[in-house]
């Protein structure tokens, strides 16, 4: 069989984060600006080593054993009136990143996937990236999504390794598997 990556299927809210310098701005899949209301994603995106990004990921509230919460309460944290400071210590979100779409004045998007995500590891810890393997067997797929489903995940995403970017569109690169 064709190697494939597959990730781990966030129940989170998607956004994506462009960071200029000091400045960064998270949006959702709608292309709200929710900057304001998550500012534990800009702290961690401050950090990255890299000084112009655009990224894409999920932000996810998870619970002390680091399970997800309720899709419902991640959303709660982008509320029209929020006291952020308060909602923060309640419901912490935690950013997970699973592609690169620009780095340092280079235009990733026509890359193939496994070279964007080359470029991921290189500037995002492990511990904010979407978790995935590359493989063609059926055994270790079935063995990685499990991993997923017991930690309360929703499954996996499969992605061809030599797809460009396709935005937010499941197209021949985006396939959902529940």
């Amino acid at each position: 069989g064709v190697a494939a990556v597959l990730e781990w299927k966030l129940d989170g809210a998607r956004i994506q984060v462009h960071k200029q310098g000091d400045h960064i701005a998270i949006y959702t899949r709608s292309l709200n600006d929710v900057t304001p209301a998550v500012p534990e994603v800009t702290e961690a995106v401050r950090a990255f080593p890299a000084d112009e990004l655009i990224l894409d990921g999920e932000v996810i509230a998870l619970d002390a054993a680091e399970r997800p919460l309720p899709f419902q309460v991640t959303m709660r944290r982008f509320g029209r009136r929020l006291d952020v400071d308060s909602l923060r210590a309640q419901i912490p979100v935690s950013p997970f990143f699973f592609d690169v779409l620009r780095a340092d004045g280079e235009d990733l998007l026509d890359q193939q996937l496994h070279q964007r995500l080359t470029r991921l590891d290189a500037i995002i810890p492990a511990s904010m990236r979407v978790p995935r393997t590359v493989t063609a067997d059926v055994e270790e797929a079935k063995r990685f999504e499990a991993g997923a489903l017991e930690r309360g995940h929703e499954g996996l995403m499969a992605k061809s390794l030599s797809a460009p970017y396709a935005a937010g569109r499941r197209g021949s690169a985006w396939l959902k598997i529940k």
